[in-house]
C-alpha cells in the first residue's frame, strides 16, 4: 500500500494550508484589484465583464500553463462570437428575427464544434454564450458587441499577466514532482507486489495499478500546460518528457506482468521469494527508482553512479534448480525473466535522459530451457 494512505491526516491538512494556493489566491485578489482600478480610470459602462473575466480565467487555474490556455481559448471564443453577432447586426438589424437567428445559429454551429474536439470545447462554449450575451443586451449595437469584447481581453490581458510575472506558479516545476512522485509510486507497486507478494485480498493491486496510470494522465495535463509556458519564454523540453513518461509506462507494464506471471509459479516462494539474488535484485530496483526520482525533482544531476540490478545472477540460479522446476511454470518464468529485464533497459534510460552515470547494466535474457524428459 503507498507510503500517501498512511499520512491521509497529514495530506489533508497540508492541501488546506498549501501555500501555493495561498500565493494563488492573493494573485487572483490583486488581478481583481487591478481590473476594478483600470475599469473605474477607463469608465466603460459594463466593466463587470473585465472582473468576470479574471475571475473566470484564474480561479481554478493555479499553474501559468493553464491560465494561458484558458486565456487563449477564451480570447478566440469571445472573438468568433463577436465577429458573429457583428455580423448579425450587420446584416440584419436589431429586430426579434436578427436575434432569433443569431442565437439560433449560433447555438447550433458551435455545440456542434464544442463536442468533436476537447480544446475546442470551452472557446465554442463561450462563442456561443458572447453571441447571445450581445444579441440580448439592452443595446444590440456593433459598438456594444466591440466593448464586451474590449472588456473581455482586457481581462484577459490582466489575468495572464499577473499569473506571469508576479509570483508565477509553473506547471513545468509540478511536472517534476510528478514524476518523482509517480517514480515513488512504481517503487511501492514493485515492492507490494513482488518484493514482498502477498496472496491477502487487502492488498488491491489493480488500485495501485490505477492510481500510477492517473498520475500518468496527470503528467500528461501539466506537460500541455508546461508546453504553454515554452511560449511565453519557460524552458521545458516536450521531447525530453515524451521520453520519460515511454520509460514510466514501460515500467509499470513490466511490474505487472512479472506479478502475474510469478503468481502462477507453483514454487514462487522459493524461487524468488526466499531467493538472495532475488532480494539484492529488489533491493537495487527500489534504489534505483528512488535516486532518479530525487534528480528529477531536485533537477540536479548527480555524479554518484546508479546501481541497475542485472537478472544474470538470477536467472543462474534458477537454471540451478531447471530439473525441479514444473514443466508448466517455465514458459512464466521465461516471460518474468524478460520482462524483468525491460524493466531494468527502463530504469537505465531513465538515468541516461537524467543524466546519472550507471555503473552497471543488464544483459540480454536467455529464455530457460526445459528438462529433457
Amino acid at each position: 500500500m503507498f507510503k500517501e494512505r498512511a499520512n491521509g491526516g497529514d495530506n489533508m491538512i497540508g492541501n488546506w494550508l498549501n501555500p501555493e494556493r495561498l500565493i494563488h489566491s492573493i494573485k487572483t485578489v490583486i488581478a481583481c484589484g487591478i481590473g476594478i482600478a483600470f475599469a473605474r480610470l477607463i469608465g466603460f459602462p459594463a466593466d463587470q465583464w473585465i472582473i468576470i473575466t479574471i475571475i473566470v480565467v484564474m480561479c481554478a487555474q493555479i499553474y501559468v500553463g493553464s491560465v494561458i490556455q484558458k486565456a487563449y481559448w477564451r480570447f478566440l471564443g469571445t472573438l468568433v462570437g463577436c465577429l458573429f453577432a457583428t455580423t448579425a447586426l450587420i446584416t440584419m438589424g436589431n429586430s426579434d428575427m436578427s436575434v432569433l437567428a443569431a442565437i439560433g445559429l449560433s447555438s447550433f454551429i458551435f455545440s456542434y464544434v464544442a463536442t468533436q474536439q476537447e480544446n475546442l470545447t470551452y472557446a465554442a462554449t463561450l462563442g456561443a454564450v458572447t453571441t447571445a450575451v450581445i444579441m440580448l443586451g439592452p443595446e444590440p449595437t456593433t459598438t456594444f458587441a466591440a466593448e464586451r469584447f474590449l472588456e473581455i481581453s482586457i481581462g484577459l490581458f490582466i489575468a495572464t499577466f499577473v499569473s506571469q510575472f508576479i509570483l508565477p506558479i509553473r506547471a513545468s516545476t509540478h511536472l517534476r514532482r510528478a514524476q518523482a512522485a509517480t517514480l515513488r509510486q512504481l517503487r511501492d507497486y514493485y515492492q507490494a507486489a513482488l518484493a514482498q507478494p502477498s496472496d491477502n485480498d487487502d492488498v488491491d493491486y489493480h488500485e495501485l495499478d490505477e492510481q500510477i496510470a492517473k498520475s500518468i494522465i496527470k503528467q500528461r495535463q501539466l506537460a500541455r500546460e508546461s508546453t504553454s509556458e515554452k511560449q511565453m519564454g519557460s524552458s521545458f523540453d516536450i521531447e525530453h518528457f515524451t521520453k520519460s513518461l515511454y520509460c514510466e509506462r514501460e515500467c509499470l507494464r513490466a511490474i505487472t506482468f512479472m506479478h502475474n506471471a510469478l503468481r502462477h509459479v507453483k514454487s514462487a516462494s522459493t524461487l524468488f521469494a526466499q531467493s538472495r539474488e532475488a532480494q539484492s535484485f529488489n533491493n537495487d530496483v527500489a534504489t534505483a527508482f528512488e535516486t532518479i526520482a530525487n534528480v528529477i525533482v531536485t533537477n540536479k544531476p548527480t555524479q554518484q553512479p546508479l546501481l541497475i540490478p542485472s537478472i544474470n545472477s538470477f536467472r543462474l540460479e534458477i537454471q540451478k534448480d531447471i530439473n525441479f522446476i514444473h514443466p508448466d511454470d517455465i514458459l512464466y518464468l521465461d516471460g518474468f525473466l524478460f520482462t524483468a529485464e525491460v524493466l531494468t533497459n527502463n530504469l537505465a534510460a531513465l538515468a541516461f535522459l537524467y543524466q546519472i552515470p550507471i555503473s552497471a547494466t543488464d544483459e540480454v535474457t536467455k529464455p530457460i530451457t526445459p528438462p529433457i524428459s
